[in-house]
């Protein structure tokens, strides 16, 4: 029982310090990253792969965490990164109940309307009075191009995660049981 509980310690703290170095790496190296001025949120992109790889709650944990980090040390309110990245993880877990088999389509399809979800929800947030012809050109030039980045690197990662856990033998550890 002692070694059990450790494991999940461990675990635990594995899992902070994955999302705090996401956040840093994103803060740190995002113009590096971006693609004609595209900015992939790794943040989103990590909730999202947990979510995938492990499940609805393991997705929500890591995205709230991340979505903390996300907060604190960046300017703005606290909790809307919070609430998005959370939400993203846990639905991107939630996907993995309700089709059978994952595979690389349905994770660009989910990745990209999550993406474009959260993306009009801060949008929604941080300009509450967007006439139409705005938002149009937000959706066009910024949320549509990042949704398809945030889901082709979701899309990697997910498929390079998969590859590496079923050549070690590890099929368990990438179905997240």
């Amino acid at each position: 029982m002692l070694l059990l509980h450790k494991c999940n310690l461990v675990t635990i703290f594995l899992d902070i310090l994955l999302c705090l170095g996401v956040v840093l790496t994103q803060a740190t190296f995002s113009t590096w990253l971006s693609a004609k001025g595209i900015q992939p949120d790794l943040c989103f992109v990590l909730a999202c792969v947990i979510g995938f790889i492990s499940g609805e709650y393991k997705g929500l944990m890591v995205g709230l965490t991340v979505g903390l980090f996300q907060d604190l040390l960046a300017p703005g309110g606290i909790g809307l990164n919070m609430i998005l990245k959370g939400l993203a993880g846990a639905l991107a877990g939630i996907t993995t109940h309700t089709i059978s088999t994952i595979t690389g389509p349905a994770v660009l399809l989910v990745t990209l309307a999550l993406s474009l979800g959260t993306g009009l929800a801060s949008l929604m947030v941080a300009y509450p009075v967007v006439d139409a012809l705005v938002l149009f050109y937000g959706l066009s030039s910024v949320l549509l191009p990042q949704g398809l980045y945030n889901s082709i690197l979701t899309l990697g990662i997910f498929w390079l995660t998969n590859k590496i856990g079923l050549s070690m033998g590890m099929g368990h550890l990438v179905r997240g049981r």
